[in-house]
């Protein structure tokens, strides 16, 4: 498996869980830092805010999450991310009440 894969991989069981942790939004909400989540995830510096970045661009490819940025120009700090329906689904069977 791939560094990028697996970072991917991390990233996603990260999003689920801050996912749960916020209540379990309906349609899968979750607002993710970028700096924070590299930080949570042992990505330092320059190259691990690449790599988060990276990981969040194949989980969007793949069509388990999609990502908005915020509108406001040159301000990439912070993500609005939505799980695919599939992944909420899952994540609620398997840790919900």
């Amino acid at each position: 498996m791939s560094g990028d894969r697996a970072t991917a991989q991390r990233l996603e069981m990260l999003l689920v869980l801050q996912w749960l942790d916020e209540g379990m939004a309906v349609n899968g909400d979750v607002m993710l830092s970028v700096p924070t989540a590299a930080a949570e995830l042992g990505l330092e510096g320059d190259e691990g805010l690449l790599s988060l970045m990276g990981a969040l661009g194949i989980l969007e490819e793949e069509g388990r999450v999609q990502v908005e940025w915020p509108s406001r120009p040159f301000d990439s700090a912070e993500a609005r991310v939505l799980l695919s329906p599939d992944i909420a689904r899952d994540a609620e069977a398997l840790f919900g009440s």
